[in-house]
């Protein structure tokens, strides 16, 4: 059971935190940071299909104020391309990826 000061402060920071606010999500700010969040990605929609994954690489830039990441992954035997990007300063749920797969 959490003591009653605590429970109280708690809520008062969940009251007070802007709408959509997740402690665990994380700001981007640097291109180098969108990597780890595309290689998820990417991994995840593989995996979840049942799909052997192997390398992965990629190279990252930005411009202006946004970042981007060029990525490759071995999927079963496939090279699949992967870009990402996302505004400088945003929640990585506003990222964007797209998947280039010879498979289809």
């Amino acid at each position: 059971m959490i003591p009653a000061t605590l429970a109280v402060l708690l809520a008062a920071a969940q009251a007070s935190a802007p709408a959509g606010y997740h402690p665990y999500e994380r700001e981007i700010h640097q291109a180098s940071e969108l990597v780890p969040w595309c290689r998820q990605e990417t991994e995840a929609r593989y995996v979840g299909r049942g799909e052997k994954i192997y390398q992965w690489s990629a190279s990252y830039h930005d411009r202006g104020s946004t970042l981007y990441v060029d990525g490759r992954l071995r999927v079963e035997g496939r090279d699949v391309k992967v870009e990402c990007r996302i505004a400088r300063g945003a929640r990585e749920r506003y990222g964007a990826i797209n998947i280039r797969d010879p498979k289809g």
